[in-house]
């Protein structure tokens, strides 16, 4: 994590002067240094530049290196975009943010002068951290203090091949294995049953983040040391305190059946750039988790035992490093998709103990609090809206919906009724997650804009509008980011 009260440095990145195709397909290797391009996501090599070594003859990588200037970057392509997303309460005490209107998703690069715009921004942009502490607001200054500091980047996404920036589609097998898997980050719709820890994720127990998650910038405590012995690179991440040794001296795999989260590594030199090539993992993380900006909600990223990482890091100046990772798996993924992006070198980041362990208090008031309100429900009151009679006659019946949910099929079913005096009240049916039957909450119509809240423990907020072709489309949003739905409305039986 960076100190309470950083001071941002100066992004020292070259610029280009065409908005150039991007290059996904292509590996990482020691021929994308030079001049700024797309292949080096715009970061120069300079000229005369040399490559260190270790005293022992290998090309020197070591670094201390911060994931979180590029924890503003979505995973998926424009998935910042969706309106009206929660932020997160235990920082700001709630309250909600607008996302960016317009997202092209075809522009996989800023243009040089859209990227300035934002350096410029970015540099002007206030310390929260420190203006709170300067008026004597401890609390604040420390919550927003965690946070790690991002800094703009030239790319629109992590994941750079598919060249469309988003996810390759589940197999039927892995969306089923989706459905099955347990998180205490609830979809839209749901409600969750606490009562042991396998109703938890990994994450969720400090376990671990998994892979590729662990490798990616996260929103909070995401540092990377890279330190090397002879025949060894070891990767030392912050969060969840784990370390992942790479043997770089040819020893040959483990025999199969071995399985780890982290994968059984080996890794060999390719020129100067490092590659890692892992398997043997036990499946039960997220593949991604969400607390990468724009992965999938309810943190169901299933993987199987079948699942291959390939990395690839490239130190491409005395600053910057570039990294690259690349998932497959035959079970659940379509095909494979890579991530890649720049890490800057910072001595001085600063990485204490992750004080997270399994068998923390978390698990055990989450299953407390859970039973006692599940024993003890409180009733919602049902909430009738005025509208005018047209608008009530198009709302009455039954809606279903599926967000954009690249892991699963969630289907969220609502229904409208009419009141004996016209108005109207909404109420959420349930998912095929199972039957919820409750008011929908903060309920507002107005002409055909509509927006409610639905009546779950961990609450997702839908904003939109009902259009003339008789259906209902918006985005459903909460603390995990937003995703767009559309209701259709469900024939009579």
């Amino acid at each position: 994590m960076r100190p309470i009260v950083p001071t941002l440095r100066t992004v020292l990145l070259g610029t280009a002067a065409l908005l150039l195709p991007a290059a996904a397909p292509a590996q990482t290797n020691d021929s994308v240094r030079g001049a700024p391009s797309a292949a080096n996501h715009f970061i120069e090599t300079p000229q005369g530049w040399e490559h260190p070594t270790t005293p022992w003859g290998e090309p020197d990588i070591r670094a201390v290196l911060d994931m979180m200037q590029a924890s503003r970057l979505p995973l998926e392509r424009c998935a910042d975009s969706y309106s009206s997303r929660r932020l997160p309460t235990f920082l700001f005490g709630g309250g909600r943010t607008e996302g960016r209107a317009d997202c092209d998703t075809a522009k996989a690069w800023l243009t040089e002068e859209e990227y300035d715009r934002r350096i410029s921004e970015w540099r002007e942009q206030a310390d929260v951290s420190r203006e709170a502490l300067s008026e004597g607001d401890l609390g604040l200054s420390l919550r927003t203090g965690t946070i790690d500091p991002n800094i703009p980047q030239r790319q629109t996404s992590l994941i750079v091949d598919p060249p469309d920036g988003l996810l390759p589609a589940l197999t039927a097998e892995g969306k089923r294995r989706a459905l099955r898997m347990r998180s205490s980050w609830a979809l839209p719709g749901e409600n969750h049953t606490y009562d042991r820890v396998t109703d938890f994720d990994s994450w969720d127990r400090c376990i671990t983040r998994g892979m590729p998650s662990s490798m990616m910038p996260y929103r909070y405590n995401g540092g990377l040391r890279i330190m090397q012995a002879p025949g060894y690179v070891i990767l030392r991440l912050e969060m969840i305190h784990e370390a992942r040794i790479v043997p770089t001296d040819g020893r040959a795999p483990l025999p199969p059946g071995i399985e780890q989260y982290l994968g059984e590594s080996r890794g060999h030199w390719e020129g100067t750039t490092l590659v890692v090539e892992t398997t043997g993992y036990k499946a039960g993380p997220p593949m991604i988790n969400l607390a990468v900006l724009g992965s999938p909600p309810g943190n169901r990223f299933p993987y199987s035992d079948r699942m291959k990482t390939t990395e690839r890091i490239l130190r491409l100046n005395d600053d910057w490093w570039l990294y690259e990772i690349t998932t497959e798996d035959p079970v659940v993924l379509s095909r494979p998709f890579t991530v890649r992006y720049p890490m800057r070198n910072d001595p001085a980041y600063l990485m204490p103990e992750y004080a997270c362990h399994e068998d923390n208090t978390l698990i055990r008031n989450y299953v407390a609090t859970n039973r006692y309100e599940r024993a003890h429900p409180t009733p919602i009151p049902e909430e009738p809206v005025a509208v005018a009679p047209d608008i009530a006659d198009a709302l009455e019946g039954r809606w279903v919906g599926r967000p954009r949910i690249a892991t699963l099929d969630l289907d969220v079913e609502l229904e409208f009724t009419k009141t004996s005096d016209g108005k109207v009240v909404g109420r959420l049916i349930g998912t095929n997650l199972g039957e919820i039957g409750q008011p929908l909450r903060s309920v507002a119509i107005e002409d055909r804009a509509v927006t409610f809240e639905l009546p779950n423990w961990q609450p997702w907020t839908f904003d939109g509008e009902l259009t003339e072709q008789g259906t209902i489309v918006g985005v459903v949003s909460s603390e995990q980011g937003g995703v767009p739905v559309t209701f259709r409305r469900r024939p009579s039986e």
